[in-house]
């Protein structure tokens, strides 16, 4: 009969083993019993995230709050493109009335389209620039998109927005908007739709947010966005 000398020797190397592992942990237990200490138990501390769920639902549940929506547009702005200059384009200037809550995150919500043919075509975008952070913004990037036949309604996360600059610089871009809300005071939105149809309009352009305490990583309800000052351009802004 052949002895199995390799299973045999791996059997021992694996007790040896096993006498080494008790000896040393008595031997650490006896250390800390006669130091009269205990082992350092150190617990990570976890911060809450506040995050704005990615869908229409969850929109919903945020924007029922007035306290959480500052409209850009709440009503019906006609606007359009022709001759390659936007037409009735918006400056409109937002502010953060406080220091210590700040934005979390949030949604971009916009209704717009055509009287003449309703929802907006492939062809047709918002342009939304905030700060030179922003400009076409691309539909497809939306996490809604409701196309009737009336308008078009998009909902767009917060600190996922994508974007083309102009006909030349067709590269998407991403931005956050949530930060960029947090990082001046003051963020001045040029707001036009790049349409060729002059019955184009805006019914409303709004964004729903959360707040949150920097410091402790909670929600709450310190932060106010709110419009500062509403004004149609001087001077007819060019389609870039």
């Amino acid at each position: 009969m052949k002895v199995p000398y390799r299973e045999i020797l791996k059997a021992m190397g694996v007790f040896s083993l096993g006498v080494v592992i008790v000896i040393f942990t008595a031997k650490l237990t006896d250390y800390f019993d006669s130091n009269g200490t205990s082992s350092p138990v150190v617990l990570a501390q976890i911060r809450p995230v506040v995050s704005c769920h990615p869908d229409r639902l969850s929109y919903t549940a945020i924007s029922q709050n007035e306290n959480q929506v500052v409209k850009l547009i709440a009503k019906r702005k006609e606007m359009s493109a022709a001759n390659g200059q936007f037409v009735n384009s918006q400056i409109i200037i937002t502010k953060n009335e406080t220091k210590d809550s700040k934005v979390a995150c949030g949604y971009l919500f916009v209704r717009a389209g055509t009287k003449r043919y309703g929802a907006l075509q492939s062809w047709e975008n918002v342009y939304i620039n905030p700060n030179q952070f922003g400009g076409h913004i691309l539909s497809k990037s939306a996490v809604s998109v409701n196309d009737g036949n009336a308008y078009s309604e998009y909902l767009f996360s917060l600190d996922k927005i994508q974007y083309w600059r102009s006909r030349k610089e067709q590269a998407i871009l991403n931005a956050d908007w949530a930060s960029l809300l947090n990082v001046s005071p003051e963020v001045s939105f040029e707001i036009a739709l790049n349409t060729n149809d002059n019955s184009g309009f805006i019914d409303e352009l709004s964004i729903a947010y959360k707040c949150w305490d920097p410091t402790t990583g909670e929600e709450n309800a310190g932060c106010k966005l709110s419009v500062k000052e509403s004004k149609d351009r001087e001077t007819t802004e060019p389609v870039q």
